[in-house]
């Protein structure tokens, strides 16, 4: 499936969910893959997951600021620490997560120089409840096929929106929901998996570990390591190749880049 546009076959926008508890349940892990810097060993890039509280998230800090001495890095890790906590307080409080209210309260605490990406996932009821800036984003696979791909904002070829002080607020980030099954898989990731790995790619990694019954983390390793290869090959053929060329630019192979991966696994918790 070409991962040029957003389908939204399983997206609901009429229907609520009446209430929050429901059968199912979201088991995730990640993987990181930091570029080779030695005077940046972190990288840019950074995630979290909330388990008890069914809360996934991950952010790219733009790495433009490096030319002011910047470190993006710090910005998208702070930012990404202030929604795990905002998460934990907004289920302890009111019971329920909201990802955009929380984006906003993790926004509100970020004093670092610099600015991100972003992108929040929720499972609440039958339904992922998300809330996404700029170019990080997720698939979600169903019966070993991609029937869903969140939707990503850029100014341009290779220029996502980002949140920061001196850039934009969550006031546009693009917040909607799609309903699960179990049994699903999501895959979530910076621009450093998906600017690298094509769906159909993404779809024979999940399938080929699922019916071994590997470990999540394993399975995110799996992703994150064939995406550096392909990063790494200046042969690969890859969707920042072929949206380079559509931009009138040319790139051949992959783009070297932090690699993010969390995989999600929707289970019945009966």
């Amino acid at each position: 499936m070409d991962c040029s546009g957003s389908t939204r076959p399983i997206l609901s926008d009429q229907e609520t969910v009446s209430c929050t508890e429901s059968n199912l349940k979201m088991i995730s892990a990640a993987f990181y893959i930091p570029k080779n810097n030695p005077l940046k060993p972190l990288g840019d890039d950074a995630h979290f997951i909330c388990e008890l509280e069914q809360t996934i998230g991950v952010a790219d800090g733009v790495g433009g600021w490096d030319k002011k001495g910047i470190d993006a890095g710090i910005y998208a890790r702070k930012l990404m620490s202030n929604a795990a906590d905002s998460v934990k307080d907004e289920k302890k409080k009111n019971g329920v997560v909201i990802p955009k209210r929380i984006l906003w309260k993790a926004f509100l605490k970020t004093e670092e120089k610099g600015s991100s990406t972003a992108c929040i996932i929720s499972l609440r009821g039958e339904f992922l409840h998300c809330v996404n800036v700029g170019d990080s984003k997720f698939v979600l696979i169903r019966d070993g096929k991609v029937v869903f791909r969140s939707p990503v904002q850029t100014v341009r070829f290779n220029c996502p929106y980002q949140l920061g002080r001196v850039s934009k607020t969550p006031s546009i980030a693009e917040d909607f929901k799609c309903r699960v099954e179990e049994g699903d898989v999501i895959v979530v990731g910076t621009d450093g998996l998906f600017d690298n790995v094509y769906e159909k790619s993404l779809e024979a990694i999940v399938n080929r570990g699922l019916p071994q019954d590997i470990k999540l983390e394993r399975l995110a390793s799996r992703i994150a390591n064939f995406a550096r290869m392909q990063a790494e090959d200046p042969c690969a053929r890859t969707p920042f190749q072929r949206d380079s060329r559509r931009a009138g630019l040319q790139h051949d192979g992959g783009k070297y880049d932090d690699i993010t991966v969390v995989v999600a696994l929707i289970k019945s918790r009966k």
